[in-house]
């Protein structure tokens, strides 16, 4: 099961880039059945296509140069980003994209609070 605390350790986990695309694990996506499901394809600008994401989406197709890890689960093929992770299912089409918060830094947090057009109008 693919828990919030789950979705946090990856993006702990895999942190940085690998040091080349090429030392992705991409027989997970091609050797369990995911590429005929999601219409997988990779592209000769080495972008990672997904067919069965609507083209409008930003996710429709990844760089692979921008892909930190592809990690496996039971039911799902997770492709792990800097803000983002794409989860792909191995029994269907389905996918389902988990968009990381941001966070603010105490700067921003303490700015936001002297901002001027935060206070409440008194007139």
């Amino acid at each position: 099961m693919i828990t919030e605390q789950v979705i946090d350790k990856l993006y702990k986990q895999y942190k940085k880039l690998p040091p080349d695309p090429f030392e992705l694990d991409m027989p997970l996506l091609f050797d369990n059945g995911v590429n005929e499901l999601h219409h997988l394809n990779v592209n000769e600008d080495f972008d990672l296509i997904i067919g069965s994401i609507a083209e409008m989406s930003p996710f429709h197709s990844i760089p692979l140069k921008r892909v930190h890890a592809i990690v496996d689960f039971e039911e799902w093929v997770a492709i792990v980003l800097h803000s983002s992770i794409v989860f792909l299912s191995k029994k269907n089409s389905k996918s389902y994209v988990h968009l990381k918060a941001i966070r603010q830094s105490f700067g921003d947090k303490l700015s936001s609070i002297f901002r001027k057009d935060d206070l409440p109008d008194l007139d």
